[in-house]
């Protein structure tokens, strides 16, 4: 059962969620805010796990509002319904904010949401009874979660397979039903272009994250990026020399931090295994492993993941992603999984549609309509997020 509060959001986002079984709902508009400050549930009838904050109010009231609840109750969800424009997304970074929830939330993503914030409460609810305060002066948000974090560290042993892609493409996915809970760190630390490819232009980058300290949960939280689709990004930075005395621990450290603020972590690495790369796989939940249909890039990550398995930095949930997949290229599934000695998770066709996009700073899974990426990545994320499951096979 999960406790949904509505404060002052259209009527019918509110009957959505209400027809949906499984869910309580409760619905404030704004002339019904209490004015003395607080709603009173020490009758414990009711305890909001989800509270949407509409366009009822005021744009800085609802952030303000949405500050408070985010600050001082972190394990209620907080997400501002509105459209997902990029000056509010960048306004809504660091305040602890789950996200954006666009108005016209598609019914599989609604319930996707809903689910998932049932299960997060249903780990930490109390009996404790706590009032939640009407829209007041903000204060300063904790910058905490109540559920498992994942990394995912996107790897291959050669540049140019589609690692940069994939990894946009699953946090584009993995955002539709965790909004503001993904955060990209680009650690190809000398070509990243984690941003290049989202047409983002960041303020700062991985280089004021070392220079700040990788210490201050809060300040690193000042230094992510937006991106409309509701996931943010840790910049590379534009020059390579910047970081050339960074060290495993500050990579290692780094990772753990934003690991603690949100539920996914995706960790773009550049080819090879860099310390970068080794020092992020040391925090990682889930390994990807990019490939495509040639001998030489195949057996080069076949080595790539004994070195891992040696140095115990394989994590037990990896992933295979056979990208670019091509029936003229002599080479089947089946002679990658023999190759690689890993089963394939994630078939992606060879498709113009992922250089159209990236050359245009979207997203190739963006498209619902005759988009041969999507699915094949839809069922990557899926997997990703499904906690439940673990490794499948092993080396052969």
């Amino acid at each position: 059962m999960t406790n949904v509060l509505f404060v002052a959001v259209d009527r019918d986002l509110v009957n959505r969620v209400a027809a949906l079984d499984g869910h309580r709902v409760v619905s404030i508009d704004r002339e019904s805010i209490p004015r003395s400050g607080r709603w009173n549930l020490s009758d414990k009838t009711f305890r909001p796990d989800l509270i949407f904050v509409g366009s009822g109010m005021t744009a800085q009231g609802a952030l303000e509002y949405a500050k408070v609840i985010a600050g001082e109750y972190p394990e209620i969800a907080v997400a501002l319904v509105a459209e997902p424009k990029d000056e509010l997304i960048r306004r809504v970074t660091g305040l602890g904010i789950r996200g954006v929830v666009s108005p016209r939330i598609s019914d599989a993503d609604l319930v996707g949401l809903l689910d998932r914030v049932g299960r997060n409460a249903q780990a930490v609810r109390s009996d404790a009874p706590k009032d939640i305060p009407a829209p007041v002066a903000p204060t300063a948000p904790r910058a905490t979660t109540t559920y498992p974090h994942q990394v995912i560290v996107v790897a291959s042993p050669k540049g140019g397979v589609g690692k940069t892609t994939t990894t946009v493409s699953l946090a584009g996915l993995l955002a539709e039903s965790a909004p503001g809970e993904v955060v990209v760190i680009d650690f190809d630390l000398q070509f990243g272009n984690v941003a290049t490819m989202l047409n983002l232009e960041p303020s700062y980058t991985v280089t004021d994250a070392f220079v700040s300290g990788v210490d201050d949960s809060m300040r690193l939280r000042t230094l992510l990026t937006p991106h409309p689709a509701n996931f943010y990004v840790l910049a590379s930075s534009d020059n390579p020399a910047e970081n050339g005395h960074v060290t495993g621990d500050q990579i290692r450290k780094l990772v753990h931090h934003y690991s603690s603020s949100f539920r996914y972590v995706i960790v773009d690495t550049s080819a090879g295994l860099m310390e970068e790369t080794l020092s992020s796989l040391e925090e990682a939940t889930d390994a990807v492993f990019v490939v495509t249909l040639d001998v030489a890039t195949l057996r080069a990550a076949r080595r790539e993941v004994e070195v891992l398995a040696q140095l115990n930095l394989l994590p037990q949930r990896r992933h295979v992603v056979l990208n670019r997949t091509d029936r003229k290229s002599g080479l089947a599934e089946r002679d990658v999984e023999r190759i690689l000695g890993l089963p394939v998770n994630a078939a992606i066709p060879a498709s113009s549609r992922v250089a159209l996009s990236a050359n245009r700073g979207e997203l190739a899974v963006k498209s619902r309509r005759r988009n041969p990426v999507r699915n094949p990545m839809k069922d990557l994320a899926g997997r990703v997020s499904d906690v439940t499951k673990h490794r499948e096979g092993g080396l052969r």
